[in-house]
């Protein structure tokens, strides 16, 4: 989901975790954890970004992004509320058939 976000949020995939890390601001050590336990469930896949452009799910999430963004021009943008909002689709990406 964050990956997501942040791929939205920047116009492409991260180029790094380290780039994620901070597009996103977590801490680099969780961004590393998170990598981890992604590779872990999905050893085929370097990154979410095709599995998210797959299942539809990087669309919502760019609108979702362009929410947030509408938000942030009357109030200060908040990460933390958009990818709460968002949760939703995360689960969309376990039950989406893989097309390669």
């Amino acid at each position: 989901m964050a990956w997501g976000l942040a791929t939205a949020e920047m116009g492409r995939e991260p180029g790094s975790v380290d780039e994620y890390a901070e597009t996103m601001e977590e801490s680099r050590a969780t961004a590393f954890r998170d990598q981890q336990a992604f590779r872990k469930a999905f050893p085929a896949e370097a990154t979410p970004y095709r599995m998210n452009k797959t299942s539809g799910a990087q669309d919502r999430y760019d609108e979702q992004w362009k929410r947030l963004v509408e938000i942030g021009k009357r109030k200060r943008a908040d990460k933390a509320k958009l990818m709460i909002e968002a949760q939703s689709t995360m689960f969309l990406v376990g039950s989406a058939e893989a097309v390669t």
